[in-house]
């Protein structure tokens, strides 16, 4: 994690627990879980990333406990694949490019059916 990045305090909770020796392993890895499917610090997905890897690759853990660490590790590894930007749209602006829209349809449909009254003189 870098230097003077702040937690909250559930997600430092969440850090303390599965990286706790006095923890069964099996709590550590639903801390994991949690960690990982919210918005964290890019540190802190390394780490839970790591700490997944480790009781994956441990042959002495149970096999189930050892397939949910592997499902998580997906989670993280294809958050890093495709890392998904969110973009923020402004309502407003939409709403103002619709409502030009409708009327610049109204105009073409009053124009072809013959409703339009010009203000031109016709020569």
């Amino acid at each position: 994690m870098a230097e003077g990045e702040i937690l909250s305090p559930a997600l430092a909770a969440l850090l303390q627990i599965m990286t706790s020796t006095e923890v069964a392993e099996a709590k550590c890895v639903e801390a994991a879980k949690a960690i990982i499917e919210y918005e964290a610090p890019q540190g802190v997905y390394d780490l839970t990333h790591r700490y997944l890897i480790g009781v994956a690759e441990d042959e002495e853990q149970s096999t189930d406990l050892r397939l949910e660490a592997l499902k998580l590790l997906r989670k993280v590894e294809a958050r890093r694949v495709v890392p998904g930007v969110a973009k923020g749209e402004d309502t407003e602006k939409a709403k103002r490019l619709a409502q030009r829209l409708e009327a610049a349809r109204e105009r073409v449909e009053r124009f072809r059916t013959g409703g339009w009254q010009s203000t031109l003189p016709i020569p």
